[in-house]
C-alpha cells in the first residue's frame, strides 16, 4: 500500500510539471501569434505605401513622357547607350595584344 501511495505522489508532480511545460508552450505560441500578426500588418501597410507611391510616380513620368516626348527619347537613348556600356565591359574578356 504504501508504494501504491508513492506511485500517485510522482504521477501528480509529473501532471504538474507537464502542466507547467503546457502552459509555457501556450505563452510562447500566443506571443508568436502576437509578433507574427504585428509583422503581417507591417508589412502591408509597407507595402500598400510603396504601390501608392509607385502609381503615383508612374502617372508623373507618363505624364511628363506625354508633354515633352522628344527629350524622353533622348532620356530614353541615354540610359540605353549607358546601360550598354556597363554591360559590354564587364563581359568583355581582357586583351591580350595583337600577337598573343
Amino acid at each position: 500500500m504504501n508504494m501504491e501511495m508513492k506511485n500517485y505522489d510522482t504521477t501528480q508532480q509529473k501532471s504538474g510539471k507537464e502542466s507547467a511545460i503546457d502552459r509555457t508552450a501556450d505563452q510562447a505560441l500566443k506571443r508568436g501569434a502576437e509578433a507574427y500578426g504585428q509583422a503581417e500588418q507591417a508589412v502591408s501597410d509597407t507595402y500598400d505605401k510603396t504601390s501608392e507611391k509607385v502609381g503615383e510616380t508612374y502617372e508623373k513620368a507618363r505624364s511628363y513622357s506625354s508633354d515633352n516626348p522628344g527629350k524622353t527619347v533622348l532620356i530614353a537613348l541615354g540610359i540605353g547607350v549607358g546601360l550598354g556600356l556597363l554591360l559590354g565591359a564587364s563581359t568583355r574578356r581582357p586583351h591580350k595584344g595583337w600577337f598573343a
